[in-house]
């Protein structure tokens, strides 16, 4: 913890200050009591700290923590199934040159309801009258990365990235998890694998297109992105060999005279090799076609496959502006529609565990929007669809997009 927090000192000194470039720093603490369908309700902090400047973006640095943990009922009691913490550094402008974009990460990470009910977009989900306990598994996963991005020419740049995550998984013999790793068909076995503590380093290289306006509130312009990551397989100590190839695009607009904001995102994910079993739920290290930041309404870690693909369409009206205590407040109301995806691998179809129609998994809903001074954003979303039960909800900072 000692080296990580030095490294962190090092890029702050190394941020320059423009000519002129005011110094005041910005201070947003915000207490959490929310949480969402997929783990629970909770409580914790979220807030940043950042030295604000002019221009784009409005920082100089910016520092975000939090901390979060949520409560479930089970058996007539509490349980804690969820506990996440962070600390973030974001550099837009570092090095001598200010041509280094860089953010730096820790995180502990505790799933104790991982849930898994099968492989393939048509696996049949929890059947009525199993446990929710047969479904779920437990994944501790502490997390340490840094990426740099550099621009090379205009708006386009160039991120490299690196990152470690030690994971332990803990998957009672009664779970379905552990029925289909041991007696599953031979292609969902091979996909599960084992579920003995491991490690996991990520290479990361990632081409972007960035007009965007502004980094944190978007109101205007395109992000593109076309990652590739690359896990080595070194012995015991990293034993899970693959590549992950994700291509995202992303487009802004602020119609209205700058009322309503739209946003659309689209996003292929796939992986190749044998990546550790919960990577096939996921993209980014954030649930895919479910959860929060993905295909909301569907319940997170709902579908498992190595190929997904998945779209968003949102709109936002900045409605309502207040000041608190000369911090300024912006709420307003979103609507979106979200639906995707997944395949359980690319190049061999799978009818028996992917289905042979359109298969779309699909949410529908709406929310608020808090943006609190220029660097914060809170997210407030209420999705329905077809697998939800009745319906998801969301309580987080940041943006989807």
């Amino acid at each position: 913890m000692s080296r990580a927090a030095s490294a962190l000192a090092v890029v702050l000194l190394a941020a320059p200050a423009a000519a002129g470039e005011p110094s005041n720093r910005e201070i947003n603490v915000v207490p959490i009591v929310g949480g969402d369908s997929d783990v629970g309700i909770g409580g914790g902090a979220v807030g940043d700290w950042a030295a604000l400047a002019q221009g784009r973006p409005p920082f100089r640095w910016r520092l975000e923590v939090a901390t979060f943990t949520t409560l479930k009922e089970r058996d007539g009691g509490l349980f804690v199934p969820y506990t996440d913490n962070y600390l973030e550094l974001i550099v837009p402008r570092a090095g001598r040159t200010g041509r280094l974009h860089v953010d730096a990460r820790l995180s502990y990470t505790d799933e104790r309801t991982m849930k898994y009910t099968g492989i393939g977009n048509a696996s049949p989900g929890l059947q009525p009258g199993v446990p929710v306990e047969h479904s779920e598994a437990d994944r501790l996963h502490p997390t340490a990365s840094l990426e740099v991005r550099t621009r090379l020419l205009d708006d386009l740049y160039v991120l490299s990235g690196v990152a470690y995550t030690y994971n332990r998984l803990s998957v009672p013999a009664d779970t379905i998890l552990a029925r289909d790793q041991a007696t599953g068909p031979p292609e969902v076995r091979a996909l599960l694998g084992s579920f003995a503590p491991h490690g996991v380093g990520l290479v990361t290289t990632e081409l972007q297109l960035d007009t965007r306006d502004d980094e944190i509130v978007t109101r205007a312009g395109q992000f593109h992105t076309l990652r590739v990551r690359l896990s080595p397989r070194l012995g015991s100590a990293l034993p899970y060999g693959y590549e992950r190839l994700t291509a995202t695009t992303r487009f802004y607009a602020s119609p209205l005279g700058g009322r309503v904001t739209l946003r659309l995102r689209l996003v292929g994910d796939a992986l190749f090799g044998a990546p550790p079993f919960y990577e096939l739920a996921r993209f980014d290290e954030t649930p895919a076609i479910g959860g929060s930041k993905a295909v909301r309404g569907v319940p997170a870690q709902r579908y498992y496959g190595k190929a997904k693909a998945f779209g968003n369409v949102e709109a936002t009206a900045p409605l309502w502006t207040f000041d608190v205590r000369s911090k300024r407040f912006i709420v307003g109301p979103a609507v979106f529609l979200d639906g995707g995806r997944t395949w359980t691998e690319l190049g061999k179809a799978h009818p028996e565990l992917d289905g042979t129609g359109l298969g779309l998994k699909y949410g529908v809903g709406g929310g608020l929007r808090v943006q609190e001074g220029r660097t914060f954003v809170l997210r407030l979303d209420l999705a329905w669809s077809p697998d939800a039960t009745p319906v998801g909800a969301y309580f987080a900072a940041g943006d989807i997009f």
